[in-house]
């Protein structure tokens, strides 16, 4: 990935933030705010805790997201590719072009053949 630090922002927040805040407000829709209190009092278990309450939403909206601007909910993740290109080896298309000479020249030879075991036809008037 690119050293972009706001796309590195971008997604911590739409990875890790946005599952937990989603977490938190449907406990609050449920009318859990003791529960939403006891886990984030609760350290890093009770993070965990709205994170996984919270994921299917987070993935929902971003999917959400994707559909107003793809890329935008689940982002592409930029990868660096390098391409290494391999000398061609001479000696190897001298074989070849070796080769591709005596076939040529056995077909040269069957062609003769050919001709001569076939009567010969006078063309014209």
């Amino acid at each position: 990935m690119a050293n972009d630090p706001l796309q590195s922002l971008r997604l911590q927040m739409l990875n890790d933030v946005l599952p937990v805040g989603l977490g938190a407000v449907a406990r609050l829709r449920a009318a859990r705010a003791k529960d939403l209190l006891n886990d984030l009092l609760g350290g890093q278990d009770g993070v965990a805790n709205l994170r996984q309450d919270g994921e299917n939403d987070a993935r929902q909206l971003r999917d959400l997201l994707d559909q107003l601007a793809p890329g935008l909910g689940n982002p592409v993740v930029e990868v660096d590719v390098e391409v290494q290109s391999q000398p061609s080896d001479p000696s190897g298309q001298e074989d070849d072009i070796q080769e591709l000479h005596e076939r040529l020249a056995l077909m040269a030879e069957r062609v003769a053949q050919l001709k001569a075991a076939l009567p010969a036809t006078k063309t014209g008037p």
